[in-house]
């Protein structure tokens, strides 16, 4: 089992490295192709990199590093971001453990749940405005209805495939209906609720900014649709920039937390193979 592990560290340091090597190689040929090209619509990466320090962390160490501009650009869209995630994530789990265990609730909403997931989150966006308004409870909530749908039914789906054996196992012990949730159906069914909490959070990301292009006053997205009005390659480039960091550092800090909590379900695996 430990050499097991060993080489599975090994192996993820591996692709770690070749990952990061191949995002060096790529920003290289930009830097060089951007510069000989000097064309305004494609700044170097030293360029925007250096916008993006320049615009959201160059307050300095008495400042705190962030600038005024990084909390009217930037911590709006994750504040919206995490309580539209936390509101779906909440929902979805808990409507899918439901569904997985209550099968005639399955077959009587099932239905009309697939149905509501077709419905594109941006294709309500004018009906949000008109029903919401133009505030952050529009926005949030665009996010919880794009997003509930992977946790939804992922949920619903590793719920269904608890094996039956676990659940007889731990009735013999007479065991109460919270610890069975809690100590056998949640833990067996956690590969893939979080497999759904990703896809969750990157299509939140997306709702996101899609509710900021339009009649917003703060956010990524309405910096991005004011940069492109003024026709600010370099700006508009530093927040799309800033989006393609929040996605992989939010990507980054789930699959942190899943090492953290699924540490078993990896040495149950070793121990499998």
């Amino acid at each position: 089992m430990t050499t097991t592990l060993s080489s599975t560290t090994v192996s993820r340091w591996s692709n770690a490295a070749l990952g990061w090597t191949a995002a060096a190689v790529l920003l290289l040929v930009w830097q060089l192709g951007a510069a000989s090209a000097r064309s305004p619509y494609f700044p170097t990466p030293i360029d925007i990199f250096g916008n993006v320090y320049d615009r959201w962390f160059s307050a300095g160490l008495s400042h705190g590093i962030l600038t005024d501009s990084f909390y009217s650009d930037i911590l709006p869209s994750i504040g919206r971001l995490l309580v539209g995630l936390a509101i779906a994530w909440v929902v979805g789990i808990t409507l899918g453990v439901l569904l997985g265990r209550i099968p005639v609730l399955a077959m009587t909403i099932e239905p009309l749940l697939h149905f509501m997931r077709g419905l594109p989150g941006p294709v309500l966006l004018p009906l949000a405005l008109v029903l919401i308004g133009t505030g952050s409870a529009m926005r949030i909530g665009l996010i919880t209805f794009g997003a509930i749908w992977p946790v939804l039914f992922n949920t619903y789906s590793a719920v269904r495939q608890v094996p039956e054996g676990f659940e007889d196992a731990a009735r013999s012990t007479r065991i109460s209906r919270t610890g069975m949730l809690f100590r056998v159906i949640l833990p067996s069914a956690s590969t893939g609720i979080f497999a759904g909490i990703k896809v969750s959070t990157s299509l939140g990301i997306i709702l996101l900014i899609a509710s900021e292009l339009y009649a917003a006053s703060d956010g990524i997205g309405f910096g991005l649709s004011q940069a492109q009005r003024s026709f600010e390659f370099l700006t508009m480039w530093s927040y799309i920039v800033a989006l393609s960091l929040l996605g992989y550092l939010s990507n980054l800090l789930l699959v942190r937390i899943e090492h953290s909590l699924l540490d078993w379900h990896r040495l149950r695996m070793a121990i499998d193979n």
